[in-house]
């Protein structure tokens, strides 16, 4: 029986909290950036009760390296010419939706 319940709790671990990370949500991010701009880009990783995971490991990538480039060591972007863009953010192999960020022109 004991073994039982020691099943279940292994199976439940990250699903109440811990530090296993199931979502990543982008925080107050910027809706757009000027060429040339530099601007940072909040994100938070989640773990199953909600929580933020302090020193989560986050990478960004730009999904349109040609208008939008993205500095992951700074968790910024910049604008590299007018138009709109698109950039994810990963915590190991836990992947966000797209963020969209307009280009402007500077």
């Amino acid at each position: 029986m004991a073994w039982i319940i020691s099943l279940f709790l292994t199976a439940c671990e990250g699903l109440t909290g811990g530090n296993r990370p199931v979502a990543i949500e982008f925080v107050g991010a910027p809706e757009s950036v000027a060429v040339a701009e530099r601007r940072f880009v909040p994100v938070r990783v989640l773990d199953g009760a909600g929580d933020s995971i302090p020193g989560a490991r986050i990478a960004l990538t730009s999904l349109n390296p040609d208008t939008l480039a993205v500095d992951s060591a700074a968790q910024s972007v910049v604008g590299i010419r007018p138009g709109p863009a698109r950039i994810v953010a990963a915590s190991g192999s836990l992947v966000s939706h797209p963020f969209r960020i307009v280009v402007t022109p500077p």
